[in-house]
């Protein structure tokens, strides 16, 4: 249980970075329990962040959860480029969507229990 909260928090630390790195100063996360899942809600701004890097961000998001390899992922994760951070998380995490309306990121992912 305490290993899952970590993962949580580490997850949660590491979206605020990738965030942060593209220049939000405001943020609002949310990590909530439905059903058997944890859902992750990230709002961040302001944003300035291209097309290309958008997609890309979606990319690696979107790899397929891997919970077989969870364990070695979560050591895996550390201060590396964000890119590959993001898509340890997504193999972490049964869905994922990330948009950007105006100058506001909003990141939304789902694990399943």
């Amino acid at each position: 249980m305490k290993l899952e909260f970590e993962k949580k928090m580490k997850m949660a630390s590491d979206l605020l970075s990738f965030c942060h790195l593209y220049g939000a100063t405001d943020y609002h996360l949310d990590i909530k329990r439905i059903d058997s899942a944890n859902v992750f809600e990230v709002k961040a701004s302001p944003v300035t962040i291209s097309d290309e890097s958008l997609e890309k961000l979606r990319k690696y998001l979107s790899a397929p959860r891997q919970r077989e390899m969870e364990q070695d992922f979560w050591e895996l994760m550390g201060n590396s480029e964000e890119y590959s951070e993001m898509m340890l998380i997504g193999m972490m995490c049964d869905h994922a969507e990330a948009q950007i309306e105006g100058d506001e990121l909003t990141i939304v992912l789902k694990r399943e229990i």
